[in-house]
């Protein structure tokens, strides 16, 4: 994919692309927007935010689509692309790399890495975002990144190391509650096993 120089990139295409396939199977089908909303419990503004390639569908929205329009899989096969595309394109092959990543270790002096930010934390960084970002955007964001902390989930678990300056630890994103929150998740992550441990089998 091309990277652009203000971030934008071919993903934001393909989300054009999967919206207008969307829209063709969904009037194949003789389903409004409202009609086919109500069918996968969905409101019609999110139907027509994702025909235009405004919004990122969620998985199971694709699927639930996918088979009420009667797309045989053809919606559901672009879920991979679908998920790349909540990153911003200098993003996505770290992202993807990281979640091959057997270990994975990080040096962070300005912020608290984006793996170990509770959600009030990410959502501050994202509203100082220079220029400032939309509110579709910020959401899409944030969610992408809570979704990469899914790494601490996976098994086999990759051994992580974080090594965080004082400064940012220091640095009260958000304000004094929201730092303490930060600080309290540092905790809670610095309990598990394969966070500067050995990884579980």
């Amino acid at each position: 994919m091309v990277d652009g120089v203000d971030g934008t990139d071919a993903g934001n295409g393909f989300l054009r692309c999967f919206g207008r396939q969307l829209k063709l199977l969904r009037e194949a089908a003789s389903f409004t927007q409202a009609e086919l909303g109500a069918r996968v419990g969905y409101g019609e503004a999110l139907i027509a935010s994702v025909e235009q390639g405004r919004r990122i569908p969620k998985q199971e929205l694709v699927d639930a689509v996918d088979q009420v329009v009667g797309g045989g899989g053809v919606l559901s096969a672009m879920k991979w692309e679908l998920g790349r595309a909540r990153y911003p394109g200098f993003f996505r092959e770290f992202v993807r790399l990281e979640a091959e990543a057997v270990e994975l270790h990080a040096y962070d002096a300005l912020l608290i890495n984006g793996l170990l930010q509770c959600e009030e934390y990410a959502r501050s960084v994202f509203e100082m975002w220079r220029p400032l970002l939309d509110e579709a955007t910020l959401e899409q964001r944030l969610a992408a990144r809570l979704v990469r902390q899914e790494i601490f989930a996976r098994r086999p678990a990759p051994l992580m190391s974080f090594v965080i300056e004082e400064a940012a630890l220091r640095r009260p994103l958000g304000g004094r509650q929201v730092l303490r929150g930060q600080l309290e998740q540092l905790q809670l992550v610095g309990r598990v096993r394969n966070v500067g441990g050995e990884p579980e089998s």
